[in-house]
């Protein structure tokens, strides 16, 4: 009798814990998506002024003219998610219902607050149909959520997680989640996130006024990435292809308990993988041009990808982990030793206008920091035995 008393003690114990641990992912991911749409929303953060409107005059204001679906869409969809883990978030604390316009009025308020925020930028326009809609996505996701709650699908998330996902696997879930984000981006070859050398040459060293124990070492680094390097060869590019794809593979498998779980996971990040190539290409050049991010040298990507990811299934997570670390360590070094190619150019410049200017900055900064967060968590995570 009281085998089984400490045994029904220990499975509701084990049981409290696992949903504590699902509310505080459901937590950091609201927060994550909360800065991801405060950022796309406020881009490019320049020429602010004193002119803006006040609440009552963006909610009052005529209907805009001029509208699109994709602005219709991306405005409807984009809250979505944020609804959902807010109710996810607050399930433990507040019936379904009080999570729900919980949530809901969260989400309002933040379409509201980002509204006003960019009546004070020049090249942003706050509208009140796009409040609208934010608001009405946040509450689609929400109800979607409540739902999901009532119907135990996250009680039985909660126990899969706990059967077949590692101990400590809960940022391997976000940093993943991030990734089909952060490869969205161009970059110089396909999934070549971390490409910063670009960047720092953009930077105008001579106009910060900082000390010269901080300017000459940025001076450097500006010199550095200012200067001509050669071009990738065929075999660097799919090196770098293939690594890309490996690093969140090999973050799937440290996520996964069991070679099975780590073979679905291997699955869906390269079914992941080729998601983000096609939409990626079909939102640069068209639909017609979907299949414009496959190259003659990804056949070699893929065989070293499959060839590493089979053999790594049955490693320790912590072995896992110090292959991330090398993985990283190498294609960031290839990425930005070698010289930028017209592909990028001309990408860079249909993203840095029309209608992903909204998207870009987003997507741009997790493409660049997505492997440095990676290559920091990992390596922490390294010479841990649990």
């Amino acid at each position: 009798m009281c085998l089984v008393a400490k045994s029904s003690m220990s499975k509701s114990t084990l049981t409290t814990v696992t949903q504590t641990q699902t509310q505080s992912m459901a937590v950091v991911l609201a927060w994550a998506f909360a800065a991801l749409i405060a950022y796309a929303s406020l881009y490019p953060f320049v020429g602010w002024s004193g002119a803006g409107l006040n609440l009552a005059e963006i909610i009052t204001s005529p209907w805009p003219t001029y509208w699109t679906w994709f602005d219709v869409s991306t405005n409807a969809v984009g809250y979505a998610p944020l609804g959902f883990l807010i109710v996810v978030a607050a399930r433990r604390t507040r019936s379904r219902t009080s999570a729900l316009l919980l949530s809901f009025l969260l989400c309002s308020c933040l379409s509201l607050a980002l509204e006003w925020g960019q009546s004070y930028l020049p090249r942003r326009i706050p509208s009140n149909v796009d409040w609208a809609l934010n608001s009405l996505g946040g509450l689609v996701g929400s109800a979607v959520a409540a739902l999901a709650v009532q119907a135990e699908w996250i009680a039985r998330w909660d126990r899969w997680r706990r059967t077949w996902l590692a101990s400590g696997a809960k940022l391997d879930i976000v940093l993943l989640a991030l990734w089909p984000v952060a490869a969205l981006y161009p970059s110089s070859v396909p999934f070549g996130l971390g490409h910063v050398r670009v960047r720092f040459g953009l930077v105008n060293v001579d106009e910060w006024q900082a000390p010269a124990w901080l300017f000459e070492p940025m001076a450097a680094i500006h010199a550095w990435s200012s200067a001509d390097l050669v071009a990738m060869t065929g075999l660097q590019e799919s090196l770098v292809m293939g690594m890309s794809v490996l690093a969140p593979s090999l973050l799937a498998c440290a996520a996964g308990r069991g070679a099975h779980v780590r073979l679905w996971g291997l699955f869906t990040v390269w079914l992941t993988a080729a998601t983000v190539g096609i939409v990626s290409a079909a939102l640069t050049y068209g639909p017609g041009h979907a299949l414009d991010w496959w190259r003659p040298n990804m056949w070699l990507a893929l065989m070293l990808v499959l060839g590493v990811s089979w053999f790594a299934r049955r490693l320790a997570r912590v072995v896992l982990m110090r292959l991330v670390v090398v993985v990283l360590i190498i294609t960031l070094w290839l990425l930005n030793t070698s010289g930028s190619s017209a592909y990028l150019d001309q990408s860079l410049q249909i993203w840095e206008a029309g209608q992903f200017i909204r998207f870009h900055g987003a997507s741009q900064w997790l493409g660049w920091l997505w492997p440095f967060a990676v290559l920091s968590y990992a390596s922490m995570r390294m010479f841990r035995k649990t």
